[in-house]
């Protein structure tokens, strides 16, 4: 099996159709057939999808939290956005 990482930022996540197969379109690079994949998958999907919203948030917030400190100290530093 080979891993290999792809950001694609705000590029759109769809459902694609093609005859009576699914995919999963993430981004212009990644496609995944979901056509075969049983109920207990696409569950377990959602959820990680939940847990990685979850992370990105907390990284939000923890980003605010340092500016609001940086702020509060006399620094009115903020960060640029940083890539998920």
């Amino acid at each position: 099996m080979s891993t290999f990482n792809l950001s694609w930022g705000d590029r759109p996540i769809e459902l694609e159709t093609e005859g009576d197969r699914k995919f999963l379109r993430l981004g212009a690079a990644l496609r995944v057939e979901v056509t075969d994949a049983s109920v207990d998958q696409l569950e377990q999907l959602a959820q990680v999808t939940a847990d990685l919203a979850d992370f990105r948030w907390e990284r939000i917030r923890a980003a605010r939290v340092a500016d609001e400190v940086a702020a509060e100290d006399g620094f009115p530093y903020r960060r640029r956005p940083v890539a998920a």
